[in-house]
């Protein structure tokens, strides 16, 4: 491993542990991926070995990680269902179901596979990765609840470099990308910890702004894009920062610029153009259009990953309709960078966005809980366009 990406590699490992999952002297952690591969990539090795330092430095009594395999994820996607594979992630899934009962703190290092699902059947990913969502469905709720702290984190890996950025020579790409990683996650300040805790409260500052204001709707426009949103009553803007249930205060995810809150699911009106490919189940959607009435998609068109998006939006009854809409300010240090990562953790902060799918439940009150969209997916869209709030 080259020293400059040792380097990087320590400071994100710190940046994670003591800002994103503010891990306690005595605690777990649980290292994992249960988004996509069901497994930390083995490229990543070099970052969990990181922070399996970081946390027994931070006083951590054990560290544990869940492995992934590409190869075996292929395996198993080109033949599901897959009964060794069934097996494994039900294992995987039990570790963080105990984890979270034990009150261990869970780092999701997630990396991006643009070419995982290459000529795979799509019918075929669409089942696992359906069968993965109901799986995951059994933590989220508690992680989303605040049983412990946890966070996700970009793991920078050979396969990921290559993707974003193919005009360098190969023995360059790792490095660019570990220096976007780090510019992104503000690994590079003199005091990483002071300068996440500033921009936290940055954003926690407008938060509070905008839930004074008590905004109605939100109006999306730009080139491809005119979409209006209505926001209930009792929705609440929030920022990526929680609470855990006994006040232990946590980042969930590693960078964030964003602001956000969901609108209401039936509310939709308009077109929309993704400014960005966007990886999904191990595949590219790229050019994606979506015209949405009465809250739902009524006409989606791709230049690649067409039938990927057909059965997105067929994942269940909320897949179609919207649970975020995201304000981003412009000149972001992702936005700046002006390339696609192909990875939500950095697409989601470059631009304002919308997600497909489920709504995280504490963006707004009981009195709008049946506002709210439900679903079994959530994937982030970034849109360049202006943001009218009224």
């Amino acid at each position: 491993m080259e020293p400059e990406i040792g380097e990087h590699a320590r400071r994100l490992a710190e940046v994670a542990v003591r800002v994103g999952l503010n891990l306690q002297p005595g605690q777990r952690l649980l290292i994992a991926e249960p988004f996509l591969l069901q497994g930390v990539v083995r490229s990543a090795a070099p970052l969990v070995a990181a922070v399996e330092r970081a946390a027994l430095d931070a006083g951590a009594s054990r560290v544990e990680t869940i492995w992934g395999d590409e190869a075996e994820w292929r395996r198993a996607a080109s033949g599901w269902p897959d009964r060794r594979f069934r097996e494994q992630l039900q294992v995987n899934t039990q570790r963080l179901v105990q984890a979270v009962a034990d009150g261990a703190a869970l780092l999701f290092l997630q990396g991006a596979h643009p070419e995982l699902g290459v000529d795979l059947p799509v019918k075929q990913v669409a089942k696992m990765r359906a069968f993965c969502g109901e799986l995951y469905g059994r933590v989220a709720p508690d992680l989303l609840a605040g049983a412990t702290n946890w966070t996700a984190v970009p793991a920078p890996a050979p396969e990921w470099a290559h993707a974003v950025f193919p005009e360098l020579p190969d023995a360059e790409r790792l490095v660019a990308l570990w220096r976007a990683v780090g510019a992104a996650c503000r690994t590079e300040a003199v005091d990483a910890v002071a300068s996440w805790r500033e921009h936290v409260a940055g954003l926690e500052r407008r938060r509070d702004e905008l839930n004074t204001r008590r905004v109605r709707s939100v109006r999306l426009m730009g080139p491809g894009t005119d979409l209006t949103l209505a926001l209930p009553r009792g929705h609440r803007w929030c920022a990526a920062s929680l609470v855990t249930m006994e006040g232990l205060r946590f980042v969930p995810n590693l960078p964030t610029e964003e602001v956000f809150t969901a609108p209401d699911q039936r509310s939709a009106e308009g077109r929309l153009r993704v400014a960005r490919a966007v990886c999904y189940g191990g595949s590219l959607l790229e050019g994606v259009e979506l015209e949405f009435h009465g809250g739902s998609v009524v006409r989606a068109t791709a230049r690649r990953g067409a039938e990927v998006l057909e059965r997105l939006l067929d994942t269940d009854r909320g897949a179609s309709r919207l649970g975020e809409v995201a304000l981003v300010p412009q000149g972001t240090a992702v936005a700046r960078m002006g390339r696609c990562f192909l990875h939500p953790l950095f697409d989601e902060n470059a631009l304002p966005h919308v997600a497909l799918g489920d709504a995280y439940g504490f963006t707004a009150d009981a009195s709008a809980a049946e506002s709210l969209n439900r679903s079994g997916v959530h994937v982030d869209l970034p849109v360049d366009a202006e943001v009218v709030l009224t």
